[in-house]
C-alpha cells in the first residue's frame, strides 16, 4: 500500500478536506528509494530567451547591415552630378552628362550617349 492510501485510512471520515490537502502535498518518491524532490517549471520568460535571443543575432548579422548598405545605395543615387565618374551594374564605363530624377544620360564614349536608371549605377569612380 502507498503512503497515501494509508493515510487515508487513517483519517476519520468526518475529516474529508484535511486527507485531500494531504494527498495533494505529497508527493510520489522515486523508485530507487532518494527522496523526492519537487520539479520546477521554467519561468515564462525563460522559455522564451533562445527566441528573443536568436531575433536579436538576425537583426544585427542581418536586417542592419542590409538597411546600411540600402542607405548608402539611395545616398550615392541621389549625389549623383553632371561629369561624375561611373560604373553600372552591368559593368559599363562612363560619365555623366544630365541627371534627371530618375534617371541619367551616361557617355560610354566620344559620340555614344545612353540613358540609364539610377539604380542601374553600381558605383561612382574617385577623381
Amino acid at each position: 500500500m502507498s503512503y497515501i492510501n494509508v493515510l487515508a485510512q487513517a483519517t476519520p471520515a468526518a475529516a474529508p478536506a484535511e486527507a485531500q490537502a494531504v494527498t495533494t502535498q505529497t508527493t510520489a518518491a522515486p523508485a530507487n528509494g532518494a527522496p523526492a524532490q519537487a520539479v520546477e517549471e521554467p519561468s515564462m520568460f525563460s522559455s522564451f530567451l533562445p527566441l528573443i535571443l536568436l531575433i536579436v543575432i538576425f537583426y544585427f548579422l542581418l536586417i542592419r547591415p542590409q538597411q546600411k548598405k540600402a542607405k548608402e545605395d539611395k545616398a550615392r543615387q541621389d549625389g549623383l552630378k553632371v561629369d561624375d565618374e561611373v560604373v553600372t551594374i552591368g559593368g559599363l564605363h562612363g560619365i555623366v552628362r544630365d541627371v534627371q530624377e530618375s534617371t541619367v544620360l551616361i557617355e560610354v564614349s566620344p559620340s555614344v550617349t545612353i540613358k540609364m536608371e539610377k539604380v542601374a549605377i553600381a558605383r561612382v569612380k574617385s577623381k
